[in-house]
């Protein structure tokens, strides 16, 4: 590792982990430099972080939904992109980067822990039985501890033995995204129909009563009354089902979110938990 200082840009929001990494990193013999550590008492904010980035040879980002609006941020951003300095982006919470930031490969501690910490030790030089050290300010962003990818045995019908993700074994991303479109086309097409009901009632009822009285229509007012309300009625139950499926919209949602939990411990879970989740997903998706 060389003496090359690394500059690190964060927002205010994750201190608790920028500061948790760069104490790691600085027992590792990096040389790191992070404002809450970096600048003496009496010194001006902007002077010292302006000279200690000027001064830096690396650039790491710490990315998050709230360090892409920091304008503070945003400012680090430009100056190290316009003056080449090697850069090393970390994501710990998913978000949208902009444009000029997408360019960037960045190791991702959300959702790819191991290899994330294995590509930053390789980026600065470090040694890789260190990761242990990195994984113990993970639990700061929420991922208690670097998942491994867990197998279980699985006997085909040829009876050879056929490894299985665990992972794999629960409802995937796309299913769930299939199911929130299905839903979300489902209301779409309840609303036409129920459209087309009004409509439909609507005519009747002006038809029965701009004749009622010329001898062209001979069906009796009461009827029409009942036949519009009949028509009506569907409309309700379309509402009704609509609001159902509204409502799995939203627990599917929340179900994409218990899964990306899940697959941070999917070593630990059993075969029912699998089961029920799996099965919970399926009562959703049904109307």
């Amino acid at each position: 590792m060389s003496a090359e200082t690394i500059f690190v840009s964060y927002s205010s929001k994750d201190r608790p982990f920028a500061l948790g990494l760069v104490k790691e990193l600085q027992d590792l013999g990096a040389n790191v430099w992070i404002d809450q550590l970096g600048i003496g008492l009496g010194e001006n904010w902007d002077n010292a972080i302006e000279e200690a980035l000027d001064k830096s040879g690396t650039f790491m980002l710490i990315l998050s939904p709230t360090s892409v609006e920091s304008p503070n941020v945003q400012d680090e951003v430009s100056i190290a992109i316009n003056t080449k300095k090697k850069m090393v982006p970390i994501l710990i919470e998913e978000c949208k980067l902009p444009m000029r930031w997408q360019r960037r490969q960045y190791a991702d501690l959300a959702n790819n822990p191991d290899k994330a910490i294995h590509d930053i030790l390789s980026f600065l030089g470090l040694q890789e039985k260190a990761a242990a050290n990195i994984k113990k300010v993970l639990n700061l962003i929420g991922v208690s501890e670097a998942p491994k990818k867990f197998t279980r045995k699985k006997e085909s019908e040829n009876d050879n033995e056929t490894e299985v993700h665990a992972e794999d074994l629960l409802v995937s991303d796309a299913e769930i995204d299939r199911a929130i479109n299905m839903h979300k086309k489902g209301i779409k097409k309840n609303w036409q129909t129920t459209v087309i009901t009004a409509v439909i009632s609507v005519v009747l009822a002006i038809l029965v009563y701009v004749f009622k009285d010329s001898g062209v229509i001979t069906l009796d007012p009461m009827y029409a009354v009942i036949g519009c309300l009949s028509i009506n009625l569907l409309s309700v139950r379309l509402y009704g089902s609509m609001r159902k499926r509204l409502r799995n919209i939203d627990l599917i949602e929340l179900l994409k979110l218990k899964r990306e939990r899940l697959t941070r411990v999917v070593n630990k879970l059993s075969n029912k938990e699998i089961e029920d989740f799996n099965t919970e997903f399926y009562n959703y998706i049904t109307i």
